[in-house]
């Protein structure tokens, strides 16, 4: 474990280790008023009017990420704007994000198809068969959607019932889910398909065997990292978010579940992380986060807020995109981070329309 730097654990109190995040989120507001932004990204009057209620929002009437998040899911279907459409769709973005970094950041894409295509679809299902004659892991997912609905891991393919891999294939490819409605139109509008990836490593995998509850950590450990105007402000665990904070520069603050006002109900409890799961995140933040941070910065270019959500910890693949995420969720439950991180993005849309710099935590 790093001593300092990325990777290093913070000794931190609650009020400290608020100051330290403050510190990273100004880092955004002030990339805001160099940057220009993609058409599509430029607010709309009714959401600037919004942004000016965030940032002057007070006590119980606080909002946070999450009305950010439900304003802008609401003026997406008004807006229909198809230059951001590829942020959501797991095909396009990793071309697109390949072509931006000049190297594949996602893991390889074994085979896709849409829905609408017969052909495609005869290949997507031989390509499986090809997995499953290896007996080489991999994923099937929509090409569409979100929250992991219909996503399908299969660690030892030979073993698994091919009828059953085969029904998995044809589930992703037309999936529906009622979570989808809530979602913004730029997700909706995705084409309709599957992908089949490799298998990256599960957080399971590196536990010792005896462990009494395995199920939550059936899943890469993924790091959601949140760029705000093309700077990256904090990232949090995908599957125990209100355990800790990864700063800006790849350090690591754990919160005390006890701290009065700090969780808010919604995504479940406070959870512990395995000591071997948590060695494993600051390995590789001491190795990886430089690289991490600069190559999702440059993802977002011309974007106002984008969340990229990294896989770590696979001895062969190692640090991987899984996707990108556009108008999503990040730090909910953990309010003190959530009211913060939408008053900066407020502030920095405010600041650059009116070139002025905002205080946005006085």
């Amino acid at each position: 474990m790093a001593a300092s730097g990325a990777g290093a654990v913070l000794p931190l109190s609650h009020a400290e280790a608020i100051r330290y995040i403050e510190k990273d989120l100004l880092c955004g507001i002030q990339g805001a008023r160099s940057m220009r932004l993609l058409d599509d990204c430029e607010p709309t009057a009714e959401l600037v009017e919004y942004l000016r209620e965030v940032l002057v929002s007070r006590g119980k009437s606080t909002k946070d990420w999450r009305c950010i998040m439900n304003k802008r899911i609401g003026l997406s279907y008004r807006s229909c704007s198809f230059g951001l459409v590829w942020l959501d769709d797991k095909l396009e973005q990793v071309h697109r994000t390949a072509t931006q970094l000049g190297i594949q950041r996602h893991l390889p894409l074994l085979a896709a198809a849409p829905a609408s295509d017969a052909a495609a679809a005869k290949k997507l299902w031989a390509a499986a068969r090809q997995q499953v004659a290896l007996n080489s892991s991999f994923v099937v997912k929509p090409r569409h959607g979100s929250n992991s609905k219909y996503v399908a891991m299969w660690p030892c393919p030979a073993q698994a019932n091919e009828e059953a891999i085969l029904e998995s294939i044809e589930a992703a490819l037309c999936a529906e889910d009622p979570s989808w409605r809530r979602e913004s139109w730029n997700q909706n509008a995705v084409t309709k398909g599957a992908v089949l990836q490799p298998l990256y490593a599960l957080m399971a995998d590196v536990l010792e065997t005896g462990e009494k509850d395995l199920t939550k950590l059936q899943k890469p450990l993924e790091l959601k990292v949140q760029v705000l105007f093309g700077e990256v402000v904090g990232a949090c665990l995908n599957s125990h978010p209100m355990y800790l904070w990864v700063t800006r520069d790849g350090e690591v603050i754990q919160w005390d579940p006890k701290t009065i006002g700090l969780l808010k109900k919604g995504h479940g409890l406070w959870e512990d992380l395995p000591p071997q799961i948590f060695y494993l995140l600051v390995t590789s933040l001491s190795e990886h986060w430089p690289q991490i941070r600069q190559d999702s910065e440059a993802v977002a270019h011309g974007l106002d807020e984008l969340r990229v959500d990294w896989l770590l910890g696979d001895p062969v693949w190692g640090p991987r995109i899984g996707e990108l995420t556009y108008m999503g969720t990040m730090a909910l439950d953990v309010f003190p981070v959530s009211w913060r991180l939408a008053k900066a993005f407020a502030a920095a849309h405010l600041s650059r329309r009116e070139d002025r710099r905002l205080e946005p935590f006085g």
